[in-house]
């Protein structure tokens, strides 16, 4: 079998997880762009990567964007002619319309992933032009959806509340932004030293990380900011609240492979507070949730999110506000304070490692979904 992924982006860890349960049984091969705002992640070097340097705009920005990728989709569709792939796994509405284009000149089977729900998909803007604007983009997207085999979604939500109207749920896959566990091989849990508090990742959503800095200063803990931003200018201007702060460290971008062991062995809990004013927010569930089971450590999210729901149902970490700083005070002093409430929750940890943890049983998913027939093959 020959496998091409179709991507706006180089492949970043969740994508590269997916990659390396098809290069098992079959040939493996990137068609991507590199853009300027989201240039934070390095191609792995066992699979062909064609990377073209095109800036793609904001998906914000519906018509810059529609403009730019056509050049995009030209050169994809050309090196697809070349690669001639049997399966196509495609992110983002760009990738899919131009699987969609070359699924009409070839068999081909074509994968769709969403790890994100557009915010204009669970609520309607009111502003009039950009209502049209997401009228036009459904239409685009349910017209781009008969060329889809399955649908994976890192967030059954996703599927409740949009996708369930342009695909039947026998044909949605979840499949899980849980980590590849062998590279926590050399992982070694925290035992000493000063609280630490982590946030390891995309660095984004400014607000709740300068909250985060400021309830660790008035708990005297530490904080670990690992990783790049999306957006460099938010980037300079957390470094910037930070300044003269001994406790806050920067790490920058790292190779998660190489790493990301290592740094979740400095960090006695996980910070996962995002904007919960944003919708997407609301239903999303982040890779931190499955690396912190599986590292054992309390995670600290936002309250009335759908990772909410399931940290305190799995007795597995904290959920605070959003908005100010006010419990997650009360949390980090909590979590400093009681060892025993951090083993409990480590504890809790072990117990459903197994139900949110299981990587085999997302290989096997992915690999009999691409293995057996395409529903349009059916027909």
């Amino acid at each position: 079998m020959n496998v091409s992924f179709l991507l706006t982006h180089v492949p970043n860890p969740r994508i590269n997880k997916r990659i390396e349960v098809f290069k098992r049984f079959a040939d493996t091969s990137v068609i991507c762009t590199r853009r300027s705002s989201q240039n934070i992640w390095e191609p792995a070097q066992d699979v062909k990567h064609i990377i073209f340097d095109i800036d793609l705009p904001s998906a914000k920005h519906i018509v810059k964007r529609v403009i730019v990728s056509r050049s995009f989709r030209k050169r994809a569709l050309e090196n697809l002619e070349e690669l001639q792939p049997d399966l196509i796994y495609a992110e983002g509405l760009d990738s899919l319309m131009i699987a969609g284009a070359y699924q009409k000149r070839h068999p081909v089977k074509v994968f769709f992933e969403v790890a994100d729900l557009r915010e204009n998909y669970i609520v309607k803007p009111k502003n009039p032009v950009k209502r049209l604007l997401t009228d036009v983009l459904l239409r685009k997207e349910k017209k781009a959806f008969r060329s889809v085999d399955h649908l994976v979604v890192t967030s059954p939500k996703f599927y409740d509340l949009h996708y369930r109207n342009l695909i039947p749920k026998d044909r949605m896959l979840f499949i899980p932004n849980a980590p590849d566990q062998s590279v926590f091989a050399s992982y070694k849990k925290k035992d000493n030293g000063r609280f630490t508090v982590g946030f390891i990742g995309g660095i984004r959503y400014i607000k709740q990380m300068k909250n985060l800095v400021d309830a660790a200063n008035k708990t005297d803990a530490d904080v670990l900011f690992a990783g790049s931003a999306f957006n460099p200018a938010e980037y300079e201007e957390i470094k910037r609240y930070c300044e003269g702060m001994p406790n806050v460290t920067f790490t920058g971008r790292y190779n998660y492979d190489a790493e990301i062991a290592g740094l979740y062995g400095k960090v006695d809990c996980v910070y996962a507070v995002y904007d919960a004013d944003n919708p997407n927010v609301r239903i999303a569930l982040p890779n931190k949730l499955y690396e912190s089971i599986l590292c054992e450590l309390p995670i600290i999210v936002a309250k009335g999110t759908y990772l909410s729901e399931l940290v305190e149902a799995n007795g597995i970490g904290v959920s605070v506000s959003h908005r100010d700083e006010t419990e997650l005070i009360e949390a980090l002093q909590k979590l400093k304070t009681e060892p025993e409430y951090r083993e409990q929750n480590a504890g809790n940890c072990r117990k459903c490692r197994e139900q949110l943890l299981n990587t085999e049983k997302t290989m096997e998913q992915l690999r009999n979904a691409a293995n057996e027939k395409a529903p349009h093959d059916l027909k």
